[in-house]
């Protein structure tokens, strides 16, 4: 009886992590295109399903990508820069989100482990002023596109896409509008295309290296994709502000969770 009983829970706890990783890849998908913030979903309730955090953040970057892209398309008629500077800023994110990616993987997961609590909450207080951030760029936009300072401050942003990434949306819009002559449009696509890039060579080191839980990966994509076509038609209908202040409730939930499991756990 007790090992029926055994037996029973633990099928139950598979298929609540289930449910649980699949409705977090369709609320990122929908997340995405209404307000960004998906990986604030995706790589919580991995954790949670017990993937270990190194694994959890490999397989939450490939998750993301296929909304990225579709997002980089819908983007398109925004970019008015040449293809010279796209080319620069693409293969730059190329080159960072592989040393990040790499980074990464010689990180021990202990040592990954006691980061995580701190890396949510740093990503978090960036979803949480991102507003603000934007402000603070479109008033001190520059004039002209300062090449040198904004392929060094991609290159490290996308480093930092690759061992991470929560966040690198913000830092990048607020990056190419201090740095470069751009307009928000064009300053969005510039970001998803360059963000996407980034975490696409992040997900091809770490799928090479065998990191990625394929057993979620595979049907988490699926319901990021239903999740984002989902959200594309909200989006017509939703005020992305109320998205984006649930997202963040549940951001900063999930971040002083992850805290004090990391400071009561020693």
């Amino acid at each position: 009886m007790l090992n029926a009983g055994s037996s029973t829970l633990h099928v139950t706890l598979r298929l609540v992590n289930w449910i649980l990783v699949v409705a977090a890849a369709v609320g990122a998908g929908a997340a995405n295109a209404l307000a960004g913030g998906g990986m604030f979903l995706v790589f919580p309730a991995l954790l949670l399903a017990g993937v270990g955090p190194v694994a959890a953040n490999a397989t939450a970057s490939l998750i993301l990508i296929p909304g990225g892209w579709a997002s980089t398309w819908v983007y398109r008629d925004t970019l008015k820069h040449g293809w010279r500077l796209q080319t620069a800023m693409g293969v730059i994110s190329l080159a960072g989100a592989w040393a990040g990616s790499l980074l990464l993987l010689h990180t021990p997961e202990r040592g990954f482990s006691r980061l995580v609590p701190y890396l949510m909450l740093s990503a978090t207080l960036i979803f949480s002023f991102s507003g603000r951030l934007k402000k603070v760029a479109e008033a001190h936009a520059s004039r002209r596109t300062h090449l040198v300072p904004l392929l060094v401050g991609q290159f490290f942003l996308a480093i930092y896409g690759g061992y991470f990434g929560a966040g690198m949306g913000v830092l990048m819009l607020a990056l190419y509008l201090a740095a470069a002559h751009l307009e928000m449009q064009e300053a969005s696509g510039m970001r998803l295309i360059c963000g996407t890039a980034a975490n696409t060579m992040a997900a091809l080191v770490f799928a090479v290296r065998g990191v990625i839980e394929w057993r979620f990966a595979l049907p988490m994509v699926l319901a990021c994709i239903v999740g984002g076509y989902w959200g594309a038609h909200m989006v017509k209908r939703m005020d992305a502000g109320k998205a984006r202040r649930a997202i963040l409730v549940y951001a900063w939930g999930i971040s002083l969770w992850l805290l004090g499991r990391s400071i009561f756990a020693g």
